[in-house]
């Protein structure tokens, strides 16, 4: 059964306290969690995902979204996949996350605002990125960029992901160690 819901999420990016912002959840996950992405102690871990129902390249990189999450998952790191899109109805992205594997696995938010989106600093879909909490409702950025590089270029598809920075970003954050490349450039369709 699809919960829809509103989450009320106040935001404060660089310790700067701003507006509420509404964030639609739109399967499973998000509805049985009643979280939302900046609400979590002290230093708890976030990924955040930004995809497109629109975008090939999002679309083409969802089993290893999936199975990035999984692992965010058992190493205690809240994973969302969020849409930064105001036209999609909350049934066609919860018919895309079915479609993609994405329920059970990932809780999918609608930012129809696209003020998550801002405040983190995504420009395209797919890109990622690793959020420290400071338990106030803000953040620290710890990595924006691309998911792996299973494209070097829009239309240069590789056989297969041979660097795979958000899952490298996310292990060395769980284990205290500093993020070897905190930006490495994503590649997909931009964010209007």
């Amino acid at each position: 059964m699809l919960h829809a819901f509103i989450l009320l999420v106040t935001l404060a990016a660089c310790g700067c306290a701003s507006a509420p912002l509404s964030l639609h959840a739109v399967n499973e996950p998000a509805a049985k969690a009643d979280a939302h992405p900046l609400d979590g102690a002290r230093g708890s871990l976030v990924a955040l995902v930004f995809i497109s129902h629109e975008c090939p390249i999002a679309n083409a990189m969802m089993p290893e979204i999936v199975a990035i999450a999984d692992e965010a998952k058992a190493r205690g790191i809240a994973f969302y996949a969020v849409h930064p899109a105001s036209w999609p109805t909350d049934d066609a992205l919860a018919a895309h996350a079915r479609d993609f594997g994405l329920e059970g696995h990932i809780a999918v938010l609608a930012d129809r605002s696209k003020e998550l989106t801002r405040r983190v600093g995504a420009t395209v879909t797919p890109e990622a990125a690793l959020l420290r909490l400071d338990g106030r409702g803000g953040f620290e950025r710890l990595y924006l960029g691309r998911v792996n590089d299973l494209y070097a270029a829009i239309g240069r598809r590789r056989a297969g992901a041979t660097s795979n920075d958000l899952l490298d970003a996310m292990r060395a954050a769980s284990e205290g160690r500093a993020i070897a490349s905190p930006q490495p450039k994503a590649v997909g369709c931009f964010i209007e």
